[in-house]
């Protein structure tokens, strides 16, 4: 077996030794992936932020579908129960006037719940400010990019 002639070492080529032309087209090519990425963080995080505004919303909805149910049950007891000292009429009244206030009630909360979610990828847009600042800093230090 021969022995094989030695390859030189790759190395990276220091800025130094780029051309103008090179430099840029290493900046194109970074700033094209930046924009990439920053687009991609900002998607993951309104898809998470969606997804937990989905789920309060459904654990919302579930809780007033049960709710209801056995309220139904409770208001005709009620009535029932109250229609034994007052007309059945104003009993229902009482009654109904009670659970309206009452679902008012759970439902601005639940509201506020949803309000309370927060959507603004805040990450991404720190990120994006971040890498625009780096940019203005690169153009005022390289006069050529201008």
């Amino acid at each position: 077996m021969q022995p094989q002639p030695e390859q030189p070492a790759l190395t990276p080529r220091t800025l130094e030794d780029k051309s103008l032309g090179e430099l840029f087209s290493d900046f194109t090519r970074e700033t094209t992936t930046l924009v990439r990425q920053e687009a991609e963080l900002g998607r993951t995080e309104l898809i998470r932020s969606a997804k937990q505004a989905g789920k309060d919303a459904g654990l919302m909805a579930g809780g007033v579908g049960l709710a209801h149910i056995g309220l139904l049950a409770l208001v005709a007891a009620a009535i029932l129960g109250l229609g034994e000292a007052m007309p059945y009429w104003a009993s229902a009244l009482l009654v109904g006037a009670v659970l309206a206030v009452i679902g008012l009630a759970v439902a601005s909360y639940g509201r506020k719940q949803l309000k309370d979610d927060e959507l603004t990828p805040k990450r991404t847009i720190a990120s994006i400010k971040e890498s625009a600042q780096t940019i203005k800093e690169h153009e005022r230090w390289n006069p050529e990019t201008h």
